[in-house]
């Protein structure tokens, strides 16, 4: 028999990532209110344990997605170790505020103006190319207050970014490879202004002999069709080649097109491949039985 809808309940408010803690940084680089939202690994943390940080950007939309994979992947047969999860947002303290999302988030994730992207919008155009000051941010001021709160290690830094997220991760791989040591990057907008990112990878390879970096990158089979002009198929396997081509000895890179994804439904295996690709790649998997004995 059906309960009454007048039965015992309590309402517990909002849904959060559970064993995460959320703060507002503001950024002084940036003029920003920032949310950063942390997700603690599944299993406990040993003694003077340093963990491995993954930033996440695009947080409001993709920390929750990417937490959940991280812990999927920690918690079972595969090379991720304990790893704490930092999603970077933007904080709104009204819900109203939330349309400036997609605004704030061009100005920081691109290193320059676009063409197409200009001749679209017309006169609604945004500001764009600010992604030198997000990355500095993220050295200067993300860093050092993650650091002094959580037990971290920084010279095991990964970023996940998805389009312009992807196009940035990729610009900080190349303008300052330093800064995160894996690169997930997923269906990077490497068009955007006209190719300049493929500008700025030559200009690194031009005055270095080397790329230390653990690299996936991911797009979905259907991308091409959205908009040829944009190339999110083609641009990857364009980059992927380059990139092998250059023979660095320490770079190491993965690719993978998700066939029958589009660029909105992509993420979350890209995100999951992603994570297990930079971390070592998973062992093999076809009896887990060898797993279960070990």
């Amino acid at each position: 028999m059906p309960r009454s809808p007048d039965a015992e309940f309590e309402d517990l408010g909002p849904c959060r990532v559970s064993w995460s803690s959320a703060f507002r940084l503001r950024s002084r680089i940036v003029d920003q209110d920032f949310l950063i939202e942390v997700a603690w690994p599944p299993t406990p943390i040993a003694a003077g344990q340093r963990l491995p940080v993954v930033f996440v950007l695009d947080g409001n939309h993709a920390f929750g997605m990417a937490a959940a994979a991280a812990r999927s992947i920690q918690s079972g047969p595969f090379p991720m170790p304990p790893t704490l999860v930092i999603g970077i947002g933007y904080h709104f303290s009204r819900p109203e505020d939330e349309a400036q999302w997609a605004a704030l988030r061009l100005r920081d994730l691109s290193p320059c103006e676009d063409r197409l992207y200009q001749s679209q919008a017309g006169d609604a155009a945004l500001p764009c190319g600010g992604a030198a000051d997000f990355l500095t941010f993220i050295e200067d001021e993300l860093k050092p207050f993650i650091a002094a709160r959580f037990p971290v290690d920084l010279q095991d830094s990964t970023v996940v970014g998805a389009s312009l997220g992807g196009l940035f991760a990729l610009f900080a791989l190349f303008t300052k490879p330093a800064t995160f040591q894996r690169c997930i990057a997923i269906s990077p907008a490497i068009y955007w202004g006209d190719g300049k990112l493929l500008e700025i990878e030559a200009e690194h390879a031009a005055g270095r002999s080397d790329l230390p970096a653990h690299l996936f990158l991911a797009s979905g089979g259907l991308e091409e069709a959205h908009d040829p002009r944009q190339g999110f198929v083609s641009n990857l396997y364009k980059l992927d080649a380059l990139l092998r081509s250059r023979g660095y000895p320490n770079l190491d890179v993965a690719m993978h097109v998700f066939e029958g994804e589009t660029h909105m439904s992509v993420y979350p295996g890209a995100v999951t491949r992603g994570l297990g690709a930079v971390f070592g790649g998973y062992r093999d998997m076809h009896d887990w039985s060898r797993w279960l004995a070990s």
